[in-house]
């Protein structure tokens, strides 16, 4: 059969199945639309089934549009226009427009949305002058009844706690609005479809099949009316993902699938296995992530496509240098691809809306145009919302909150006080404010404040505009021009262009285009649905037959409130990255998906109750990607929340299907990208141009940020350019280095680099051979090649190798170096300081120690003079003179205190520099160790240096005294973590053998009487 061409073996057994009760398992982009359009389709021309008799439930108007085009190709028009095919809440009203009455459901009924219930819940609250927010009010309302649970459900006996007696209160004052004003919410739809199926199971006695799509999101009331609407022939096909089920705040229940096989034991289950979006690498390791939950059952995906690049997991100091690295990475891919992608291919994903801002922010300020998914609605505008508004009255004058929204729009010279007059009338008498307006001019009702006579005049104006519009609805030929007809009427009686110009001087003429725009909708695209056919005709049960008109209108109007489809921005048609939450991207696919924030608090989130649900959620992220994947994760959070802790679900063990940078955009990985979306690889002219794009602050590699998280290395200035002629440079080649980004990667080891598919992997050292200059280094570092070369001509010429290089030894602290801060211990939620040997890029910190130490012997051999004595002559450029290292970037040492002769004159008028050091001078072997130095007594007190391997320090008699040099293990570089300890203690070495007896230059004791006991000591005495 020509339905079943194109199908897999597992979607071919589920097409084709002969179980009255089928479950198919579909993971993401294993053609869950196709499988279920096409048993649609089989059931309608294999078993003979009546197109009126078959109900096709789907989870939002998009999917249902999209499956009405496919079998529309599968079965003809006519056997689809037949059709029960359409959202839950969609199909629930028409069952109850035509079975309503029944139940006693007024005919015409409305339908409230988010919006006027928020308004009318907000009002109680005003009036009745209670605490609760409405917003909680109305998402406990929203959850109640998500349970299946009706008003007359609350307990009997009041409740004890304040918030709770408020809730009754809100609850039975919100449903006596929506009474008043003929209205059911969303929740209503369902739960009075399933009072009207539980009273009258006749009218779905028709149903042959029913068929549900993204059952995983289904609650407990959706669960009742699939058992209720397949009650007679008990035949249903349900396709969902456990691994998706992502809405729990909405009530949805993962634990239908279990329930559903447990009332229906005859359930069969097939597995979609074949995925036809991502890639193997892709899949992999989200099939890793999903797997930590072993409750889910065991299924797994196989790829369709090659195994690709490998997922990118990558470390940022902080979120703001996150998202510049976003925009980075996103320029590069582009540029590196030649045309291959384009920035409508790129997606960002966010666990929370509020993370978007320093993205937005740094999109913008790369020039990269992007758009919200979940932004507003083309009917949520403010033009388009009050002609909907005026439909609404015209179709159901008794909805109280779109009565509300035209009363003074345009104005009308009705204040709001004669407006808070009339709602209390409506409120008391229980009745509509359509009602209380005519009777008000009719002289039936007065309010308190009577109105004044243009208010009157205007007043009557705004009635006969909507009776007239009444009698327009019931006359008009054909039914289906009414929406369009009605917008026109209203458009001319309003004057409603004049009105958007006098209101919107700056942009009316949009708002102008936007109202043409809804007539095109009307007239059109969203008359489409009200075409659908009538229910099947049950006998012994009577339908309520409405007007043709009115039931257009009515349905016109359905569309619009339970439509979840956002706005066509202007200029879509240029192509944006796409920022959405996770929830609204699912469903779609992108070549290239960033997911930024993955730690602890975020994802999971730290408000989540459901851990497995969050689990889900990054699933359901990740596999959105369909070639490339990167996850980005910032070691500093923002808003000064201490170190970031990545998310539980990636545990280390994950780590080898990922990589710690940004893919090198070689062909293979180019080719692969184009066989995946199946586009065209660039040629190389086209690759070359695109590079070309790229200026020079952008990256080419990925190797600007480290990918250990640190922050980026700034270019470190020289304080003389002829004492470290590797380090200086002239002030204009140092301002031009500026301009440039540093790269610290470009020449360097960057782990876990992927070249091509995962078979093709190679760690590279050095990325670009033969491009070694001093013209394009940064200042502070160099490359390895670079600094062998220096090092060979330094070197004595002898037919032995020099010696190789050694880190300095690291010993422990005399006690005269104890730190107070040792005693006490560190908070428990500070993450623990990485050790200095653990830090990556061992190269450039080696080659920094030799050059340092180089530089020191060299100093040592020399007559040392104190800094305000020693001329550096013209080494260091005037400007640079006032320059100050920044000890938060570069290599994390602490400086030596600078060193001051006490035969020196401070009053000297001759302009003087000091040298200083990012760090403190690396430990020697012990034929060539630098003497160590340390400061001691009063810091205007002068400390000479002695050639040899003892330190002069000050008599206190005046003078210097010769000091033995400290045994090794008694002093330490500045760079080590400076700790007291028993056994510098036990080894004998004493404070004031340094300083003498004078009491000015001990140690402070800041309050505390010393010992050597410690603190646990202390507690006892």
């Amino acid at each position: 059969m020509q339905l079943l061409a194109g199908l897999n073996a597992a979607q071919r057994a589920a097409v084709t199945s002969p179980a009255s009760v089928l479950q198919v398992l579909a993971p993401p982009g294993s053609g869950k639309t196709k499988t279920l359009t096409s048993r649609v389709a089989y059931l309608l021309s294999h078993h003979g089934h009546n197109p009126q008799n078959v109900i096709c439930c789907t989870f939002t108007i998009k999917a249902a549009r999209e499956m009405r085009e496919r079998l529309r190709g599968l079965v003809g028009d006519q056997l689809e226009s037949k059709l029960v095919l359409g959202t839950i809440h969609s199909i629930c009203r028409r069952y109850l427009v035509a079975y309503g009455h029944l139940i006693r459901i007024p005919k015409g009924f409305g339908i409230a949305d988010t919006s006027d219930s928020n308004s009318i819940i907000k009002r109680i609250c005003k009036r009745m002058n209670l605490s609760i927010e409405p917003k909680v009010a109305r998402a406990r309302i929203s959850s109640h009844k998500a349970k299946g649970k009706a008003l007359e459900d609350l307990p009997k006996s009041p409740p004890k706690q304040l918030k709770d007696q408020e809730f009754v209160t809100v609850f039975h004052e919100y449903e006596a609005a929506l009474a008043t004003s003929k209205l059911l919410d969303y929740d209503d739809l369902l739960l009075r479809c399933v009072d009207l199926l539980r009273a009258y199971p006749a009218c779905v006695s028709n149903v042959e099949a029913l068929l549900i799509d993204e059952f995983q999101d289904t609650n407990i009331v959706q669960f009742e009316l699939m058992k209720l609407l397949a009650s007679r022939n008990r035949k249903i096909t349900v396709v969902g993902d456990p691994d998706q089920s992502i809405y729990g705040f909405r009530a949805a229940e993962i634990e239908n699938l279990n329930r559903m096989k447990a009332f229906y034991p005859e359930t069969v289950v097939i597995n979609l296995e074949e995925n036809y979006r991502s890639t193997s690498a892709v899949l992999k390791l989200a099939q890793d992530v999903i797997e930590q939950d072993e409750s889910r059952p065991q299924k797994r995906m196989k790829a369709t496509h090659c195994h690709g690049t490998r997922p990118v997991l990558r470390r940022l100091p902080n979120p703001n240098e996150e998202a510049l690295w976003i925009a980075s990475e996103i320029k590069r891919t582009m540029g590196m691809t030649g045309g291959l992608l384009l920035q409508s291919d790129f997606a960002i994903l966010l666990r929370s809306a509020y993370l978007s801002l320093l993205i937005e922010r740094a999109l913008t300020t790369a020039g990269i145009p992007y758009r919200m998914v979940g932004g507003q609605r083309f009917f949520d505008r403010v033009e388009i919302r009050v002609i909907i508004d005026y439909l609404r009255t015209i179709s159901h004058p008794d909805n109280n909150q779109a009565f509300l929204a035209i009363i003074n729009t345009p104005a009308r010279k009705i204040g709001e006080t004669s407006i808070a007059e009339m709602v209390k009338l409506s409120e008391e008498n229980k009745i509509s404010l359509w009602t209380v307006a005519q009777q008000v001019l009719v002289g039936e009702l007065k309010p308190a404040k009577k109105l004044s006579k243009p208010a009157e005049q205007e007043l009557g104006r705004l009635l006969n505009l909507i009776k007239t519009g009444r009698q327009k609805m019931d006359t008009a030929s054909p039914p289906a021009t009414v929406p369009s007809k009605l917008i026109d009427f209203i458009v001319k009686s309003l004057d409603y262009e004049s009105f958007l110009q006098k209101k919107y001087k700056d942009d009316h003429e949009d708002r102008v285009e936007n109202v043409k725009e809804l007539v095109t909708h009307a007239s059109e695209v969203l008359l489409q649905p009200a075409a659908e056919e009538p229910l099947a005709s049950i006998e012994g049960v009577e339908q309520q037959v409405s007007n043709g008109g009115r039931e257009v209108l009515a349905q016109f109007l359905a569309n619009i409130v339970l439509s979840t489809d956002v706005e066509n921005e202007e200029g879509n048609d240029k192509p944006r990255v796409t920022i959405s939450t996770i929830h609204s991207a699912k469903g779609l696919e992108w070549p290239v998906v960033f997911i930024p924030a993955i730690y602890e608090g975020s994802i999971p989130h730290s408000r989540a109750e459901n851990t497995d649900e969050e689990r889900r959620l990054l699933y359901v992220a990740m596999t959105r990607a369909q070639a490339l994947l990167t996850m980005t994760f910032p070691v500093l959070q923002s808003r000064d929340q201490g170190e970031s802790i990545l998310t539980q679900f990636l545990p280390s063990e994950l780590h080898h299907g990922t990589c710690r940078a940004g893919p090198l955009f070689d062909d293979r990985v180019i080719n692969d990208i184009a066989s995946i979306l199946k586009r065209s690889v660039p040629s190389q002219e086209d690759l070359a141009k695109s590079v070309q794009t790229l200026d020079g602050e952008d990256s080419r590699e990925d190797d600007v940020w480290p990918c250990d998280g640190s922050r980026r290395p700034t270019p470190m200035l020289a304080a003389d350019s002829h004492a470290l002629p590797e380090f200086g440079r002239p002030l204009g080649e140092v301002l031009a280095a500026q301009k440039q980004q540093y790269r610290p990667y470009s020449t360097m080891a960057a782990p876990n680099r992927v070249v091509g598919s995962s078979s093709h992997e190679v760690a590279t050292t050095i990325s670009r051979t033969g491009s070694f200059s001093t013209s394009n280094m940064s200042l502070g570092f160099t490359t390895a090649g670079y600094q062998l070369k220096n090092v060979s001509e330094r070197a004595p010429a002898s037919s032995e190798p020099p010696p190789p290089l050694k880190k300095p030894k690291l010993t422990k602290s005399a006690s005269a170096q104890g730190n107070i801060a040792g005693f006490f211990s560190k908070p428990a939620t500070q993450a623990p300081r990485p050790s200095l040997e653990a830090t990556p890029a061992p190269a450039v910190r080696e080659i920094y120690h030799q050059r340092q130490q180089d530089h020191e012997l060299k100093q040592a051999k020399q007559t040392w003079q104190s800094p305000e004595s020693y001329s550096f002559g013209s080494g260091i450029p005037q400007e640079l003179s006032s320059h100050k290292l920044n000890a938060g970037n570069g290599i994390r040492y602490r400086p030596p205190a600078p060193l001051r002769d006490a035969s020196a004159s401070s009053s000297s008028s001759t302009k003087r520099y000091a040298g200083l050091y990012s760090s403190s001078p690396p430990r020697a072997d012990d034929e060539e160790r630098s003497p160590h130095i340390r400061l001691t007594g009063d810091e205007n007190q002068g400390v000479a240096r002695t050639q040899d391997s003892k330190l002069s320090l000050p008599s206190p008699q005046g003078g210097l005294k010769a000091v033995p040099r400290l045994d090794s293990g008694a002093t330490k570089p500045a760079m080590t973590m400076h700790k007291t300890s028993m056994a510098s203690v036990s080894a004998g070495f004493s404070f004031s053998s340094v300083v003498g007896s004078n009491p000015g230059v001990g140690r402070k004791t800041l309050g505390v009487r010393r010992t050597m006991n410690g603190w646990n000591d202390r507690r006892h005495k």
